[in-house]
């Protein structure tokens, strides 16, 4: 439970006109359609709590409004017809649950003196369409269900508790709507970024998303409602299954009218990104659009005092004692990657996380154990990191998708590249692409806690300011023989709930302290993590945990490898205008320092320059100035030209000298990702 302090209310209930508004879920005495699963709630509002009590007597067990009903939908009726009649005619018993329902039997006078006891009804399922009955005494093998209906005088179609769709020609959109309508009878079908999706609860406690195709599509459509086709020769209507155009159709809509948008999952309590309230109950959330899975027991936040942060610190920090931190600021990092992981359903942008040594066994895998569990009770997603663009765009569209807790890429072989796709998705919202194999693009939601192990790795130019870095250092030549008896990530693993609410008190307490702010460099994209992560630990009296990513930015070793190619170039050609053949001709001809400065540049593939790259790369960079020159492009009969300027000299774009000779073509922001021969950097 959530004990929750004044300065941090609980979620407004909605109001008792808005929850009656859809009779979801339906009481256990009356539900209505199969496996006991009724309308379910509008997307406009949170699921209203389920009634352990049997429905009062009802009307017309098969009554539906008549503002409801129309040629196309016949929605399913509002109670179980069965256990409405059998209420009205007090044969109706209380207890049982789960789709089964006590009664008295219909035909007790043949049971005598010797009377078994009660009789059972249950629900309709998908193998027993109209539901089952038994009694224990021995005439169940001539009393089943079809008696029991005709005894209560309910038709067979009634008692299958779903609605009808008949497929009336000219009326397809109409067919769609009711098509929809009628996916919200199962809870697990939403609406994301354009595309159907299932949401379910998985053995280890957590949430798995998936994409819904069209076989899953048509067996939901069959299942949660009966089909009609109208057959010419008998002028009657008569069952059909789901129809592929119309399957097919609702898969590719794009928009919906009635499924619920799902914008992410939380694994444990979490801050509504609105109004920064803690929603401590599991479900689905209509104001964040939130579905959340989690035992809300296991979550205690009992007191939000200074006092009570600073304890639930020190308990955080004995988790990661054993650790051998390079620096008191790296040590910080990883308390600030444990809040993160906490928090990050909550947060529209983070980081990402490098856990980085110089050396193999320094404990940076066990480190990244410690801090998933954090995120969510169930394994990482690990992949590799990409070694493309193309591969990049497709893998991690597809990871986001599933709306996984963590993203990980452990063991890294290579540095933190700044691929288009990768830069998107730390400070981006969402992304949006094509789903591989299919002709449409969907969008996805990036908040996932993302992180990174590897030798001596580290994010390199765009990547610099999106990644916290997180270095271990420890003082033996053999780290591998390194262990740690206080075993933390079997203890987080064992206690997870503790611990994530030990992070929760942190923030919480940060707030009800009126969020006081240290006066630090703010951070491009990241304000909201800053607020509810980095400040915190700061108010607590922790090191910056983003002095290794402000050391990024500030030291730019893009800009200092383009300093060295300006620097070399002007050696070479002074600010004669020069092509691109005849700048890589000279480079490997003379192979001196121009050559050397220009290996360390994107351009570079296997160890030789690859042209259409550095022309894109100088398009890129024209205009900036670093160490007082910069990158002009020039009028060239032949083909374009580019020549080494220095500030003095005409600048294009901006008045320098001789304004009115300065070309007006705007420089290119080198933070924005750029197209490549094909890849995107």
């Amino acid at each position: 439970m959530i004990v929750w302090s004044q300065t941090i209310p609980p979620a407004p209930a909605a109001s008792d006109e808005a929850a009656q508004t859809v009779p979801f879920p339906a009481s256990d005495g009356a539900k209505g359609g199969e496996e006991g699963k009724g309308e379910r709630a509008s997307p406009s509002l949170p699921p209203s709590p389920v009634s352990t009590s049997p429905a009062a007597k009802s009307v017309s067990p098969s009554a539906t409004s008549a503002r409801e009903r129309d040629d196309v939908y016949n929605p399913a009726p509002h109670q179980n017809p069965v256990v409405a009649a059998l209420q009205e005619e007090g044969l109706y018993l209380p207890g049982l649950g789960a789709g089964k329902h006590s009664l008295i039997c219909p035909w007790a006078q043949e049971h005598g003196s010797d009377d078994p006891g009660p009789a059972i009804y249950t629900e309709p399922t998908t193998m027993r369409p109209i539901g089952k009955f038994f009694c224990p005494y021995p005439h169940t093998e001539r009393v089943q269900i079809d008696r029991l209906l005709e005894r209560l005088g309910i038709e067979a179609a009634h008692a299958r508790c779903k609605p009808s769709i008949r497929l009336v020609s000219g009326e397809m959109l109409r067919v769609l709507d009711a098509a929809e309508r009628s996916l919200l009878r199962l809870d697990t079908f939403y609406q994301s970024g354009g595309v159907i999706v299932t949401v379910n609860a998985t053995a280890k406690g957590d949430a798995a998303v998936s994409l819904v195709n069209d076989n899953v599509l048509t067996k939901a459509l069959a299942r949660v409602a009966d089909w009609e086709k109208f057959d010419g020769r008998s002028k009657e209507w008569k069952p059909s299954d789901p129809p592929t155009q119309i399957v097919r159709q609702l898969l590719n809509a794009q928009t919906y009218d009635h499924l619920p948008v799902l914008d992410g999952v939380a694994r444990q309590p979490y801050f509504r990104k609105a109004d920064d309230t803690l929603v401590a109950e599991p479900g689905y959330d209509a104001q964040s659009k939130v579905y959340a899975v989690f035992d809300r027991e296991a979550f205690v936040v009992s007191d939000v005092s200074e006092a009570a942060a600073r304890d639930a610190l020190g308990a955080l920090k004995d988790l990661i004692s054993e650790f051998h931190f390079a620096s008191e600021c790296d040590r910080s990092a990883a308390l600030c990657a444990m809040l993160t992981a906490a928090v990050r359903s909550s947060l529209p942008l983070a980081p990402a996380f490098n856990i980085s040594a110089s050396t193999p066994g320094s404990g940076k895998s066990y480190l990244g154990a410690l801090i998933t569990p954090f995120a969510g009770p169930g394994e990482p997603l690990n992949m590799s990191y990409p070694t493309t663009a193309k591969e990049a765009s497709k893998s991690m569209l597809a990871a986001l998708l599933g709306k996984p807790a963590v993203i990980s890429f452990d063991d890294m072989q290579t540095d933190w590249l700044p691929f288009g796709m990768i830069n998107r998705m730390l400070t981006s919202e969402t992304v949006t692409d094509r789903v591989l194999g299919v002709s449409r693009t969907v969008t996805a939601a990036t908040n996932v806690f993302v992180m990174g192990t590897g030798n001596n790795v580290s994010p390199v130019r765009d990547m610099s300011r999106r990644v916290v870095t997180i270095q271990l250092r420890p003082p033996t030549g053999s780290p591998a023989t390194l262990s740690y008896a206080g075993r933390p990530v079997d203890a987080v693993r064992a206690n997870r709930g503790r611990f994530v609410s030990l992070a929760l008190t942190i923030v919480q307490a940060w707030q009800a302290a009126g969020r006081p702010r240290t006066d630090v460099p703010d951070i491009a994209s990241f304000g909201a993590w800053s607020d509810k992560v980095r400040q915190p630990l700061l108010w607590l009296g922790e090191p910056d945990p983003a002095t290794s990513l402000i050391q990024q930015v500030r030291s730019d070793p893009d800009a200092e490898s383009l300093a060295r190619f300006m620097e070399a170039w002007r050696l070479a050609f002074g600010s004669k205008p020069m092509t691109l053949r005849k700048v890589v001709d000279r480079a490997e001809r003379d192979n001196g320092a121009l050559l050397d400065a220009m290996m360390e540049l994107p351009f570079v593939e296997r160890g030789a320059i690859n042209r259409n790259k550095l022309g894109w790369y100088l398009k890129r960079n024209a205009n900036r100035i670093v160490d007082g020159l910069h990158f002009q492009r020039e009028d060239n009969s032949e083909r374009t030209a580019w020549s080494v300027q220095t500030i003095g000299d005409s600048y294009s774009g901006v008045s320098v000298g001789n304004a009115s000779s300065a070309r007006t073509e705007a420089p290119i922001d080198p933070r924005e990702p750029v197209m490549i021969n094909g890849e995107i950097y």
